[in-house]
């Protein structure tokens, strides 16, 4: 399995990157949207996991722009929030979100998570 970390705090990415590590999930962790369509495009990913905010850009609007390209049409995405409101979830499965995960989370909740959507 494959996983792409899109995050633009430097040690959640590193820490989330970490934990799938451990449990044998080959990983590629990215801090931008940019960093993220370029991964996507030159590589085969099972799961991405994607912050909703990344720094002055929006990770819901990375998700459709992910969904309008060949390689990121059936990718399972998991869309990660600080916000926990009913119209954000509602915001991330429009654009295409798979599943919705309230930071923080625990780390094996994510790991079950990705691996679930992985199969």
């Amino acid at each position: 399995m494959r996983v792409l970390i899109v995050d633009d705090n430097e040690e959640l990415r590193e820490f989330l990157a970490l934990c799938l590590i451990e449990a044998a999930v080959d990983t590629v962790a990215v801090g931008t949207p940019e960093e993220a369509v370029k991964a996507v495009d030159s590589g085969e990913f099972d799961v991405a996991a994607i912050d909703s905010v990344l720094g002055e850009a929006d990770g819901i609007a990375l998700v459709q722009q992910l969904r309008a390209t060949r390689a990121g049409k059936k990718l399972p995405i998991i869309v990660m929030s600080t916000i926990s409101t009913a119209l954000a979830r509602r915001m991330a499965q429009s654009a295409g979100g798979n599943e919705f995960m309230v930071k923080p989370f625990g780390q094996m909740q994510f790991i079950e998570q990705v691996k679930s959507l992985g199969r």
